[in-house]
């Protein structure tokens, strides 16, 4: 959907102005094509790494409990238990619980690595996607727009601020799925399915 006019998003030749908030900068994005999403989740995997799932997060917690080895070590791995069956965090009892065991033993080298991981991995997500997204910027203090071998050049990305790096780079995410009101009327407009929000496994 553009920004500006409301208008959906059906392929790669449409373009989107994004003007993040309180900037005087304004971007131009344009959905990925095939070969472009591909290079993207290469590009993403290089910079962000592996996305540790939450259940690989839960075992690390629950092995920083057993080399704690408190006196109340079997409670401690219930609330654990609880919280990896309450994946959509239904219960704010146990989550609160839950949130006070990861504080305690965030400094567990092993739990704290995949946190580490999962944080390099969203943090990395925008700014993969703008690389490979944007298609030109106007406004002060920017350097002159280019694109190389199909992205804009890292170097080049870095001197954007961050806060519209994430900005453009979230946009960017949200054009890789079919917009919803879109999708029912797009089939004679664009015979290519979307492409999904990449996720850990993809």
């Amino acid at each position: 959907m553009d920004d500006t006019t409301g208008v959906p998003v059906f392929s790669a030749r449409d373009r989107v102005d994004v003007t993040p908030p309180d900037s005087p900068r304004s971007y131009v994005l344009a959905p990925m094509t095939y070969r472009e999403r591909q290079a993207f989740r290469a590009d993403h995997a290089r910079e962000g790494g592996i996305y540790p799932s939450q259940a690989q997060i839960l075992e690390a917690l629950r092995q920083a409990v057993r080399t704690a080895g408190p006196g109340n070590a079997a409670d401690l791995l219930g609330v654990i238990d609880a919280a990896e069956a309450d994946p959509e965090g239904q219960d704010s009892a146990t989550q609160s619980a839950l949130a006070v065991i990861e504080a305690t033993l965030s400094d567990d080298p092993g739990y704290a690595a995949l946190l580490a991981a999962r944080r390099r991995w969203l943090g990395m997500l925008p700014w993969c996607a703008a690389r490979h997204s944007l298609r030109g910027w106007s406004g002060p203090g920017l350097s002159p727009f280019r694109r190389e071998r199909g992205a804009v050049p890292a170097d080049l990305l870095d001197e954007l601020p961050e806060p519209e790096i994430e900005a453009i780079g979230l946009r960017a995410v949200a054009l890789l799925r079919p917009d919803p009101a879109a999708v029912g009327n797009s089939v004679a407009r664009s015979p290519s399915p979307a492409s999904p929000t990449p996720t850990p496994e993809g």
